[in-house]
Order: C-alpha cells, then sequence, then structure tokens
C-alpha cells in the first residue's frame, strides 16, 4: 500500500498541482533584479515628486503653515515631511543600491517575486498612510492650539484617532522590510561556490565513471 502512496506523490493528478519538491529557485515565480532595482528606482523618483508637491500647501496664506508648525501638535508636520523624506526617498533608493550591489556580489540575477512585489508595495503603502496620518493629526492639532480654543488634553483626544493608524503604519512598513531584507537572504543561498561552479562547468565526458 505504501508504494502506491509514494506513486501518488511523484505523479500528482492533472488539475492538481502538489508541490513535493521542496524549495528551490526552480519551483517559486521570479522576478528579474534590474527590475526588481528599476522599481525601486521609479518608486524613488515618484516620492520625489511627491515630496515636491507636499510642499505646495506652504505657500497659501490661508492655511497659515509657518504659524502652525510653531507649536504643538503642529510640529508633526515637520516630523511627518522629514520621515517622508527619510524614508520614502532615501530609504527607497538605498534599497535600489542594496539590491544592486548584491546582484553584483552574488551574480545572481533573479529573486523570489512574491517577496520582491509585497515587500515594495507595503513599505509605499506604510510610508504614505504614516505621513498622511501624522500630518492630518499635526495639521488639525496645531490648528487648535494656534486658535487656543482648547487645551492639550482635549486636543489630544481629538487626534487620538489619528494615531492608531500611524502605529499601524510602522507594523506594516517593519513587515514589508523584513520581507525585503528575507528575499536579499535567500538571494545569497542561490549563490554558487567557486567550487560547486567548476562541478557545474566539468563536460559530461570527463567526469570520471
Amino acid at each position: 500500500m505504501s508504494w502506491v502512496v509514494a506513486e501518488a506523490l511523484e505523479s500528482p493528478i492533472p488539475g492538481m498541482p502538489l508541490n513535493t519538491r521542496g524549495f528551490s529557485p526552480d519551483n517559486m515565480a521570479l522576478i528579474s533584479m534590474n527590475r526588481l532595482i528599476r522599481y525601486f528606482i521609479y518608486t524613488t523618483i515618484f516620492n520625489a515628486f511627491a515630496a515636491v508637491a507636499f510642499t505646495t500647501p506652504v505657500i497659501i496664506p490661508e492655511l497659515a503653515f509657518p504659524l502652525k508648525l510653531t507649536v504643538w501638535p503642529g510640529t508633526w508636520m515637520f516630523i511627518a515631511y522629514f520621515v517622508f523624506l527619510i524614508v520614502g526617498v532615501l530609504g527607497t533608493l538605498g534599497w535600489a543600491v542594496l539590491l544592486d550591489l548584491v546582484r553584483r556580489t552574488t551574480g545572481v540575477e533573479t529573486c523570489d517575486k512574491f517577496l520582491a512585489t509585497t515587500s515594495i508595495v507595503l513599505i509605499e503603502l506604510a510610508v504614505y498612510v504614516q505621513t498622511t496620518f501624522m500630518f492630518t493629526a499635526g495639521y488639525v492639532g496645531g490648528t487648535y492650539a494656534f486658535a487656543g480654543q482648547f487645551g492639550q488634553a482635549v486636543i489630544t483626544y481629538i487626534i487620538g484617532p489619528l494615531v492608531i493608524p500611524i502605529g499601524v503604519s510602522i507594523f506594516i512598513y517593519m513587515v514589508g522590510t523584513l520581507l525585503g531584507l528575507m528575499n536579499v537572504v535567500l538571494i545569497f543561498g542561490q549563490m554558487r561556490s567557486p567550487a560547486a561552479e567548476a562541478i557545474a562547468t566539468v563536460p559530461a565526458s570527463a567526469a570520471p565513471v
């Protein structure tokens, strides 16, 4: 009876794929390293233009940004903007440089597509969610604080619901970063040693019988 089960595992029924080979680059969806690096570069350029666009409201007098930035929690707008520059612009550029360095070091030209795409999507999503809610909390709280309508306790209560998504976005960013680092580790796992490369290049006719 056991040989029937073994044969069924080796020859799965058509239409019912069964992966019994374990993990290897041959049985996972792959993406070109060059393409992934280009994705991060495109993301960096897009975020850089977005960072410039975010400064536009400062020149609108009715919004009174320069005044609201001087009081708490209006200072959160400053923090949100610099976080966006560091993580959204320099961070994605850093990923592009890191992946290019890993590609040159290992000689590996492909990596896991799921980890790569999920990582960049989660990182980008987290950056914009965190920046949006932190900037909104800073503007709303700064407006009330500058007008002197409420005390700090009331302002904290008003912007409280906006703080929760900020924490969630930080968690999402950490997950995206961990997936990206996991992808880098798997890339190093695909790197062949010089001895393995030498064995792979030996002609079949030269192999000992």
